[in-house]
């Protein structure tokens, strides 16, 4: 190579390597530039443009009963919503007052609503739900007096049999500040709406369904910019219960009929008619705790609740001295009576203070540690068997029984009433699957001690005395149950021993074919003899043949239907007298156990009987009879 070619391959080489010391210079400034010197500027730019995720609540699924009856079912309410992010300050005053007027909600409700924090800035915010027809079309066609106001179409709950089983069915709400705190709730997001009680509530999870979710990019104003993407919401389990709803009507209309009846007979203790004024009925099937119905009175509407419910609203309900959104069955505890009394024989039998072969005297009183107590009517019955006893209430019979089982608590400390209750599932909650259950109470000596330490003035005692057991035994004093819990004492007698856990869930659906079979919950054998346990069912079927529930099962067929029972009226201090019957049927083939409780509401075979009779014929297809109160017995 001559030095001319060498020297110009020299240059080319230098003047390209100029450019590229150039163009990485060029790069290294422009990069300072960016990431230094206008670092900021562009920060701002990124932040401009950001993607949000959108929220859409899914349809509920179904409330079935166990025929397929819808109960509850999904309808399309009109709602108002407003796209907060779209107005400023004044042109947010200015619409809402438009929305006021033709609305007719006050500025300040629909302003916090719109204010609420909880809510997603970039989904519009429902103001107004159940919006009339004409107040949609106005709003549609008045669109520029409006703006960033939509109207749109939601699903509601709807109840195809009005107030029927209402307390079973519960209503929905939005979702609070506390419940979003919750486990329970730890996939939901503030404004979703919920099951607040019964169905809805226990069974939540699976109406609820999977919401949907938009993505959104939005720039810095909050104006959307394009969808990114969709995932539509899937629709709830629709849910099949063992509720039967011709029984729930049948139920509900009995327990109204015989609280007005009742209302009708004259106290001659208070000299005043007996006050009834609330009850409750459970009809179960002793071989599996299917909740067949349940009737709790007075009630209440849950389509007041549909759209959300005012608080003034939801305080008048709440502060009703009626209590109409109390569920008596399972919600509140009374002294069970003489229905208890199967409990104490069983008792007496297993531990060897009475014979099913002995016979028992009945006078009218009888003293008892320095203390007088009473049977319920005045005249001597003379000797009784084990079957006369039962039939006839005889409270002087289990008295004697009481007074042994304190004996042995002081002698040995074991407290044999209690443990009986105990194994019957007493004193504690059933497991039913709806909420805020009662648990009862079976009180020993250590609960009266406690509340001695709490209320030394109502319970001047903290020793437990021979009075509280003599009463217990007849189901009175401090002892507490619900009606659902009488309803599975008399299920484990019905079936041979198995104390079932009540239920009401039975099958999910999707798109009417089943995809899951619920838990029924769990079974257990009470320990007691099974011969024990015979001989007291025994007794019961004499109650509605010859003893105090005769008069009012007058006419039943009882030859085809036999009915096991048992009639109860329990006294609490400063009010008239509870009435009770719980029963099972066919007895010597149980398929349906039924307890009713009426507060105030008189005597068990005077006014609770003729309640269960009439649920009993529409159970077995029989003509209806008129509730008219039976004779005035225990």
């Amino acid at each position: 190579m001559n030095q001319g070619t060498l020297g110009g391959t020299r240059l080319r080489l230098a003047f390209l390597g100029a450019i590229f010391v150039s163009l990485i210079a060029t790069l290294v400034l422009r990069l300072y530039f960016l990431q230094v010197l206008d670092h900021s500027s562009y920060a701002e730019a990124a932040q401009r443009n950001q993607v949000r995720l959108v929220a859409t609540a899914p349809a509920r699924g179904h409330i079935l009963d166990r025929d397929g009856q819808v109960l509850v079912s999904n309808g399309i309410s009109m709602e108002v919503s407003v796209r907060r992010n779209e107005l400023s300050a004044d042109e947010q005053d200015e619409v809402l007052r438009r929305l006021s007027g033709v609305l007719d909600v006050p500025v300040d409700q629909l302003n916090e609503r719109l204010e609420d924090k909880r809510l997603s800035p970039y989904a519009p915010v429902p103001v107004a739900a159940n919006v009339p027809e004409e107040v949609v079309v106005y709003i549609r066609e008045h669109q520029d007096e409006f703006p960033a106001v939509e109207t749109k179409s939601k699903p509601i709950r709807t109840y195809p049999y009005g107030e029927l089983a209402a307390h079973l069915l519960g209503y929905l709400g939005e979702i609070n500040a506390e419940q979003l705190e919750l486990e329970r709730y730890q996939d939901y997001r503030p404004g979703a709406i919920i099951g607040r009680s019964g169905i809805e509530y226990a069974y939540e999870h699976q109406l609820h369904g999977q919401e949907g979710l938009e993505k959104l990019e939005v720039d810095a104003t909050g104006k959307v910019q394009r969808t990114l993407g969709r995932r539509d919401p899937k629709r709830g389990y629709d849910l099949v219960t063992t509720l039967d709803i011709d029984i729930q009507r049948i139920a509900e209309e009995s327990l109204a009929r015989g609280l007005e009846e009742a209302r009708g007979i004259y106290h001659e203790e208070t000299d005043e008619n007996y006050k009834a004024p609330a009850g409750g009925v459970v009809v179960m099937d002793p071989n599996n705790g299917e909740v067949v119905a349940m009737a709790s009175f007075p009630t209440y509407n849950p389509s007041s609740f549909v759209g959300g419910i005012s608080s003034a609203e939801f305080n008048e309900l709440a502060s009703d001295p009626a209590n109409p959104l109390l569920n008596r069955a399972i919600q509140a505890a009374y002294p069970p009576g003489s229905i208890f009394k199967p409990i104490t024989a069983m008792a007496a039998l297993g531990t060897g203070v009475a014979s099913a072969n002995d016979r028992f005297p009945c006078p009218g009183s009888q003293i008892l540690f320095d203390q007088r107590f009473r049977n319920w009517k005045s005249s001597d019955s003379g000797m009784l068997s084990l079957n006369q006893a039962m039939a006839e209430s005889c409270d002087t019979v289990f008295y004697p029984w009481g007074e042994a089982f304190y004996r042995t608590f002081r002698d040995t400390q074991q407290e044999i009433l209690q443990d009986y209750s105990r194994r019957f599932g007493l004193g504690s909650p059933t497991g039913f699957e709806l909420p805020f259950e009662k648990a009862g109470r079976v009180p020993d000596e250590e609960w009266l001690k406690e509340v001695h330490s709490k209320y030394p003035e109502a319970f001047p005692y903290a020793l437990w005395l021979p009075g509280y057991t003599i009463n217990m035994s007849i189901g009175q004093g401090d002892i507490l149950t619900t009606p659902l819990q009488m309803a599975s004492v008399y299920s484990a007698i019905a079936n041979g021993g198995t104390l079932h856990t009540p239920h009401l869930g039975s099958t999910l659906l999707e798109n009417g074919e089943p995809v899951a079979e619920l838990p029924a919950g769990e079974s257990k054998q009470v320990e007691v003899d099974p011969g024990d346990l015979q001989a007291v069912r025994a007794t019961l079927e004499a109650v509605t043949v010859d003893g105090t529930a005769a008069a009012a099962f007058s006419g039943f067929p009882l030859q085809s239907i036999p009915v096991a029972s048992k009639t109860g009226t329990s006294e609490l201090a400063g009010s008239q007298p509870y009435a009770w019957f719980a029963a099972y049927a066919p007895a010597d083939d149980p398929r349906y156990v039924v307890v009713v409780m009426l507060e105030e509401g008189g005597h068990g075979g005077e006014t609770a009987a003729p309640v269960a009779r009439r649920v009993l014929e529409g159970l077995f297809d029989l003509d209806f009879s008129t509730i008219t109160p039976g004779e005035a017995t225990d």
